[in-house]
């Protein structure tokens, strides 16, 4: 067999947490709503404008502008695309989203006595929903691997372990392959060594990635208003996290003699939790024509359950080899960063509306912990390797009467540090949009186009791949209609 040499350090393999890594506290922490088609057809800069549910979970001061009762509902339709590239092969893929609600709200407001002693014009509340990520990403990578294998992998992670004892120390990855007559046994050497099942590379290597779910959050609000000068809003954010995950890794070596000829790795992780923070707005108006809006926003505390599951499938000569592992659960708890934003509208004349928002996010300052396990690794992870993240987005709408001209982009910087190979994974966002206004009902429609990168190991840690080049991008065509009253 090809021996493999690897440099051994102290890895803890517990099996109850194989599945939790800094990249699920990122996963639920960085937000690209989606809220109204009017809000969307400004590239979501709409936080110094107000009377718009979608900001209501930015600052919640902009609920205060509102003047009437208003309900509305934003259904929506999203293609998301992807490209990889990988050891010189380039693969596509995409997923589809017919009907996926953006956001659902009811919000009143309640003019107050002129004659009140502290000036308050009118009183708001409201509650709405609205989703801050979809996670809808199909990826398929292909190449052909001449130094090395997933099996170098299981074989590593096997490594000082008795194999009798795999069942209990990996049973979701190295004791399927030991299992499947993917790893050997090193012979005549160290004891509890593991090499490869191959006696040559060459292979050819897929994986397939599907993803599936949203982050969302249901905001209960309220906001005042003080002689429409300035606005003060709280909202309690209740988040809900729905998360599905299924990596299919194949690897096929033609004409060998020797060893797997196939073999096909399935890893399932399905993530379900909720999550409470609380957010404080203002909004000030020192004339007609400006307004400055900022906010801040506690962390988020998320109590989330990810249940998991493998199986494995190894063709050797003509027999096929399978094994599954135990079902697995594991609970768990992500903070996620304080965030603060600030936002200036410029409202030169009654036709024109300018908006610019700045969003702040400082992801290195992300905790995970468990009763079951310390996350030691994963805190030092996050330290290493995350930053503050920057978004800026800019906005602009023209009124000629009943019909509105919508125009935005945005640009978020990428939340990893320069010594990570995804430092430069920015996201770039444009729209526009157009809508149709009366005094009691209007409808509106946006398209966004957004788009960035990132870098991807199939397989990473003891032993990794090469990386992957991944390019997404989504096109969004988004609908509002809703009413006031």
């Amino acid at each position: 067999m090809k021996r493999l040499v690897i440099n051994i350090f102290a890895i803890l393999l517990c099996a109850s947490a194989i599945a939790q890594t800094e990249a699920d506290a990122l996963r639920y922490s960085f937000y690209m709503p989606n809220g109204t088609a009017r809000a969307n057809g400004m590239a979501g800069s709409f936080g110094a404008i107000g009377a718009d549910p979608s900001v209501i979970g930015f600052n919640p001061a902009s609920m205060g502008v509102y003047k009437t009762t208003q309900l509305s509902f934003s259904p929506s339709f999203k293609i998301n695309n992807t490209e990889s590239s990988y050891l010189d092969s380039k693969n596509r893929d995409y997923s589809a989203n017919y009907f996926d609600i953006n956001e659902a709200s009811f919000v009143q407001s309640i003019k107050c006595k002129e004659e009140s002693n502290i000036g308050l014009s009118y009183f708001t509340w409201g509650f709405s929903y609205n989703k801050l990520n979809k996670f809808a990403e199909n990826v398929s990578i292909t190449g052909i691997n001449n130094n090395g294998s997933l099996t170098d992998w299981f074989a590593a992670r096997a490594n000082g372990t008795n194999y009798p004892a795999l069942g209990d120390n990996d049973p979701f990855y190295s004791h399927l392959a030991w299992e499947t007559y993917l790893i050997d046994p090193v012979v005549d050497t160290i004891t509890d060594q593991y090499v490869s099942a191959y006696d040559q590379y060459g292979e050819k290597q897929s994986q397939r990635i599907t993803k599936k779910g949203s982050l969302g959050e249901y905001n209960i609000a309220i906001a005042f208003n003080f002689k429409h000068k300035l606005y003060v809003g709280m909202d309690l954010g209740i988040q809900s996290v729905n998360y599905r995950q299924n990596i299919i890794s194949y690897e096929n070596r033609e004409n060998v003699t020797n060893g797997p000829k196939t073999f096909t790795f399935e890893d399932y992780v399905r993530t379900t939790g909720s999550g409470v923070n609380f957010k404080f707005g203002i909004l000030y108006s020192p004339i007609e024509m400006i307004r400055f809006g900022a906010s801040i926003h506690t962390p988020t505390s998320l109590s989330l359950r990810d249940r998991y599951n493998t199986a494995c499938a190894t063709q050797l000569g003509d027999s096929t080899m399978t094994y599954q592992s135990p079902e697995g659960e594991f609970e768990y708890n992500i903070l996620s960063p304080l965030r603060a934003n600030a936002s200036i509208c410029i409202i030169p004349n009654e036709h024109i509306l300018i908006n610019l928002d700045y969003d702040l996010a400082d992801y290195n300052s992300m905790k995970m912990r468990s009763e079951d396990y310390d996350f030691a690794t994963e805190t030092q992870n996050i330290i290493n390797n995350y930053k503050v993240g920057h978004g800026v987005k800019l906005g602009a709408e023209y009124r000629l009467g009943a019909l509105n001209m919508r125009l935005g982009g945005a640009y978020y910087t990428s939340p990893y540090k320069s010594s990570s190979p995804n430092s430069n994974s920015n996201t770039w966002l444009v729209s526009a949009g157009l809508g149709f206004r009366t005094n009691h009902f209007f409808f509106d429609l946006a398209y966004s186009y957004m788009q960035n990168s990132y870098v991807y190991y199939m397989y990473e840690g003891l032993v990794s791949s090469d990386p992957s080049k991944i390019k997404f991008n989504r096109h969004q065509i988004s609908f509002t209609i809703g009413c006031k009253f």
